[in-house]
């Protein structure tokens, strides 16, 4: 496991979330000579900084990217929120570097066979923790009809063991995919959420998992992409080089993600899920239509595995939902109060609007080169009134509200309530005016870089608020 012993490991971006957290664990724990660097101030980086505080051999360059860091390295482990075309990674290639995500490590420890691989624009995160639900419960219950493991054989023909040991879900979900690597053996079963950024991983090393789901493909992420298509490539990575043993789960009337150009050279047995795969009588925990895809998806994974399908909906329906997505925070006097920070696009606020029609909704921020119309649509045909987060995307949305859907005289929507970029002061503004059984949303359908390090940080901070202003 020390293969990694004295080996100089550059990270490059340690960032707030988990990943490149894990991936200075992993490497400091296991003897490498390692440098940390980061865009961001001591001060931005706190909580990462206060978690590796117990490892001595991490050097750490902070507020900027060197070249002689690039140099000096023998690997240079990427985050996966630095673009391929960075001019320190282009030049580490140059160099002849190895260039790594976290991923890309992790696939020296597992088999691809041994993988479960989600993705999508919305839905991969409750899709995949589903997925996982149902698989734990197999295990502690033995809910299984037969061994998951029969169906989960390496290209070369090798099995595992007659039983799957240990299902380990991690990936695009706040858990550094790196921590997951010691509990790997050959007969465990990882689940990864995994986002187009991560797919890169798959592509570099050109392998695809056994078990690929595509929840969707929407507009996203166009601020990082130069185009839909480059996004939609990045998507298409988790099946491109599956073969004819290895199944890809699509939903059955996605346009983009079912469509005869998107499938044409993929070998991967496609099996479609839709709402119709779910027992009639069914009662998801979940609320919304869109949680019923989410349902079906991961149903038709782990009935594929071998589980018996209505004790996998029962597994399913313990689990009480995804952090940050459409997550009950608090009840305040007759008030319920919801924090879906993770909705960064507008068809994910759009899915919330029409889960809790009439609620009063907190939106906006910055754009990454999406469309609001429909967005915009929303926000009048189902909310009950809206109060922004400043940002670009903030005034195209009100603009939009303004101009297209009926404005009383005076030029403004009835809907809007005012725009802020104080938390604190925009839930006090709220708490004037809800009522008794209304739902307030917080869903923004847009970027939080403005105001916050990235939406974790937003949805933290919301929950902070609502505690301070609803007591």
């Amino acid at each position: 496991m020390n293969k990694y012993q004295n080996t100089k490991v550059l990270i490059l971006g340690l960032g707030l979330n988990q990943g490149g957290l894990g991936a200075a664990r992993f490497f400091a724990k296991h003897g490498a000579i390692l440098k940390v660097t980061d865009l961001k101030t001591v001060e931005q980086l706190k909580p990462s900084l206060e978690e590796l505080k117990s490892f001595e051999n991490i050097e750490y360059i902070l507020g900027e990217h060197r070249f002689e860091d690039i140099d000096w390295a023998d690997l240079i482990i990427r985050n996966q929120g630095i673009k391929p075309d960075n001019k320190y990674l282009k030049y580490a290639l140059e160099q002849g570097k190895r260039v790594e995500m976290d991923i890309g490590i992790v696939l020296e420890y597992i088999n691809p066979s041994q993988i479960i691989g989600v993705t999508g624009t919305k839905g991969k995160s409750t899709t995949a923790s589903l997925i996982f639900q149902a698989l734990q419960s197999s295990l502690r219950g033995g809910t299984t009809k037969q061994s998951s493991s029969d169906k989960i054989a390496a290209s070369d023909g090798r099995r595992t063991r007659n039983d799957v040991g240990r299902v380990i879900f991690a990936g695009n979900i706040g858990k550094g995919v790196l921590d997951s690597v010691e509990f790997i053996s050959e007969n465990t079963l990882l689940v990864l959420e995994l986002s187009s950024f991560q797919l890169e991983a798959f592509e570099q090393h050109k392998v695809s998992p056994k078990y690929s789901v595509i929840t969707n493909i929407l507009r996203d992420h166009l601020n990082y992409y130069a185009s839909m298509k480059d996004y939609i490539q990045a998507k298409r990575a988790i099946a491109e080089y599956q073969n004819e043993s290895d199944f890809l789960f699509l939903r059955k009337d996605d346009p983009l993600a079912s469509s005869k150009k998107f499938l044409n050279g993929l070998k991967g047995e496609v099996v479609y899920f839709s709402e119709d795969d779910l027992p009639k009588d069914f009662q998801p925990t979940l609320p919304g239509e869109h949680n019923k895809l989410n349902y079906a998806a991961a149903l038709k994974v782990v009935t594929q595995l071998g589980i018996e399908s209505q004790k996998a909906l029962n597994a399913m329906n313990q689990f009480k939902g995804v952090e940050f997505r459409e997550q009950l925070i608090k009840e305040w006097s007759g008030i319920k109060i919801y924090n879906d920070t993770a909705a960064t696009t507008p068809d994910a606020a759009i899915a919330a609007l029409k889960t809790f029609p009439d609620c009063v909704l907190i939106a906006g921020g910055m754009n990454k080169n999406l469309e609001f119309d429909q967005f915009a649509k929303a926000i009048d045909t189902y909310a009950k009134a809206v109060y922004f987060l400043e940002g670009d995307a903030t005034e195209q949305i009100k603009d939009l509200l303004n101009s297209k859907f009926n404005p009383p005289a005076g030029g403004q929507s009835s809907k809007l309530y005012g725009t802020y970029n104080d938390l604190e002061q925009l839930l006090r503004d709220v708490k004037k005016t809800a009522k008794s059984g209304d739902t307030i949303m917080f869903s923004p359908g847009a970027t939080s870089f403005n105001l916050f390090q990235n939406e974790f940080d937003r949805g933290r901070k919301f929950n902070q608020a609502v505690e301070k202003v609803f007591i």
